[in-house]
C-alpha cells in the first residue's frame, strides 16, 4: 500500500527546500513509530519514538556532509497537524518491535561466535 499524507494543518513552512528535508522524515517515519498522525495530544510521544527509532537505526537525515541530523522535539512540533495512511502501533505493540529490532541487531551481532 502507497504512503499518502496530508499537510494541510502542519504550521512548519514544508515548502521550504530547508524544512522539506524534515517533513519527508516525519511523514516517511510515521511507519517506524507506528502513528500516523502529530497532534498538540501525542507530539511528546511521537518525538520519543523517533528518538527511540534513531538511536537503533540511525538519523533519518543527513547535512551536506554527511554528519546525521536527529529529529529535535521542536521539529515534531512544529509539525502537528502532519497526517498519514501508516499502521499505529498501541505502546504495547511498539515496545515489542523495539524489542525486537534491538534483539535483531544482536542477533547480528553474535553471527559467527
Amino acid at each position: 500500500m502507497a504512503l499518502h499524507y496530508d499537510l494541510t494543518d502542519v504550521k512548519a513552512d514544508w515548502k521550504s527546500d530547508d524544512i522539506w528535508p524534515t517533513t519527508h522524515a516525519l511523514i516517511m517515519g510515521t511507519m517506524s513509530v507506528g502513528m500516523n498522525s502529530i497532534t498538540d495530544k501525542n507530539w511528546k510521544e511521537f518525538y520519543t519514538r523517533c528518538y527511540m527509532i534513531e538511536r537503533i537505526h540511525g538519523a533519518w537525515r543527513y547535512n551536506s556532509k554527511g554528519e546525521p541530523i536527529t529529529v529535535k522535539p521542536e521539529e515534531v512540533k512544529e509539525h502537528i497537524g502532519l497526517g498519514t495512511n501508516a499502521s499505529r502501533y498501541t505502546n504495547a505493540e511498539f515496545k515489542k518491535a523495539i524489542d525486537q529490532r534491538f534483539r535483531e541487531g544482536a542477533r547480528v551481532m553474535l553471527k559467527g561466535h
